[in-house]
């Protein structure tokens, strides 16, 4: 999968880079019903995309952004690319397109990424808010156990199991569940690894995220502490959250927004 745009970055030469993100911003937002992706969905006249594209190149690395786009959006998401990164910058930053599937957009941004990269996140762009620390956390995470390493909250909700019919038939115990997030961080061998060979056999359906995704190949997933703002867009409720996070001044952001 060639990269629409290659090595774009605010300082050249510099060292190889070992870290990579995987910025996914390929989702279709149907449920959204905005009538573009979720990631160029604008919150303050600013698209999703350019929040995270914001957070990652401030990351004190040196490091490889991949920000995978729908085709028809990819010269979108360089334009933001541009605007965004940072003068000497020590991040390289890559668009590719998205495949038909998630699974399918985040091998390709792996696939993107240099040789030298040795741990890699993958991310949403529909949660533009997740900190700066929660992305360090996670990479430290993974370089200090080789784990794969999720963020995640405690589930608040009381569950219940139902049927078809939507008869509840017990309550769950919410003790050993929680809600995970992203960024997700892995060592880059053991995500290329089960992203080449699990080919996601359909009767097991498809994963919903990576984590799951090098469980099946037989990897350890753990968790580190994850953080409200990382909200996700999904439905049109969302949106006002996240608007909450921006016009409460909860993010440090006022002065950007």
């Amino acid at each position: 999968m060639n990269p629409l745009a290659n090595d774009l970055s605010g300082s050249t030469p510099h060292a190889l880079p070992t870290l990579g993100v995987v910025l996914v911003a390929a989702g279709r937002g149907e449920r959204l019903g905005a009538g573009t992706p979720k990631a160029f969905v604008e919150l303050h006249g600013r698209a999703l995309l350019e929040f995270g594209v914001g957070v990652v190149t401030s990351l004190p690395h040196l490091g490889h952004l991949v920000v995978v786009a729908p085709e028809s959006h990819a010269a979108i998401a360089l334009d933001i690319v541009e605007q965004v990164l940072p003068e000497g910058s020590p991040w390289e930053v890559s668009v590719v397109p998205g495949g038909r599937e998630r699974h399918e957009s985040v091998r390709f941004g792996v696939e993107a990424l240099p040789e030298s990269v040795e741990t890699v996140l993958v991310h949403d762009a529909a949660r533009p808010f997740a900190s700066a620390e929660l992305f360090e956390r996670v990479i430290a995470e993974v370089r200090r156990t080789g784990d794969a390493v999720v963020p995640a909250l405690p589930v608040v909700d009381t569950i219940k199991r139902v049927d078809a019919d939507g008869i509840v038939h017990e309550t769950v115990d919410r003790a050993p569940l929680v809600a995970v997030q992203t960024p997700q961080g892995f060592a880059r061998e053991t995500l290329a690894a089960a992203h080449s060979t699990a080919q996601l056999q359909h009767e097991a359906g498809l994963p919903t995220d990576d984590a799951e995704v090098v469980q099946r190949a037989g990897a350890q997933v753990r968790t580190v502490p994850g953080e409200q703002r990382a909200h996700k867009l999904t439905a049109p409720a969302d949106l006002a959250i996240l608007e909450h996070f921006l016009t409460a001044n909860l993010l440090g952001l006022e002065s950007e927004a």
